[in-house]
C-alpha cells in the first residue's frame, strides 16, 4: 500500500473509484476543467504518481474548478456534507473513511494569503497532504 495524497481524493474529488474506473460525474467535471485551464491528462497522471500540488495558476484553478464542479468547494470551504458523500462512496472501510473526513475537517476553513480561490484549492491540498501524512492515510493501490 502506498501512503496517498487524500488530495487527490478529496481535491480532484476521487477521479478513479478503487477497480480504476472513472465515475462519470467526476470524469465530466475534470474533463470540463482541463479544456477550461489547458491542462493536459498526462499532467495529471504525473501530479497524481508524484504526489505533487499544481504550483501553476492554470494548475490550481484546476483544482479549484473540480473542486466546485464536485461540490466540495463552496463559497470559499469545503462542503463537508458532500466531502461526507464522497468519501463513503469511495473508502468502503471504517477506518480510511474517518481519517478522510478528519482529513476533510481539519482543512475546511483553509485561506489562501492572498484571497484568490485558485490559491486557496492549493492551500487546503497542502493542508491535506500535510495531514494524510500525519494520519497515516492509506489506500490501496489501484485507487487512482
Amino acid at each position: 500500500m502506498n501512503r496517498v495524497v487524500i488530495v487527490v481524493a478529496l481535491i480532484l474529488a476521487c477521479i478513479f473509484n478503487c477497480h480504476g474506473q472513472a465515475n462519470p460525474e467526476i470524469k465530466a467535471a475534470v474533463n470540463e476543467c482541463r479544456s477550461q485551464h489547458n491542462i493536459e491528462a498526462g499532467q495529471i497522471k504525473d501530479a497524481i504518481n508524484n504526489k505533487k500540488i499544481p504550483e501553476t495558476e492554470h494548475g490550481q484553478c484546476f483544482m479549484s474548478c473540480v473542486m466546485k464542479k464536485m461540490g466540495v468547494l463552496k463559497n470559499g470551504k469545503i462542503d463537508l456534507d458532500r466531502v461526507s458523500e464522497l468519501i463513503n462512496n469511495k473508502f468502503k472501510d471504517q477506518e480510511n473513511r474517518e481519517k478522510a473526513y478528519e482529513i476533510a475537517k481539519r482543512c475546511a476553513n483553509v485561506k489562501s494569503p492572498d484571497g484568490k480561490e485558485c490559491s486557496q484549492a492549493s492551500e487546503m491540498a497542502k493542508c491535506a497532504l500535510k495531514n494524510a501524512i500525519e494520519l497515516k492515510m492509506e489506500v490501496p493501490k489501484g485507487s487512482f
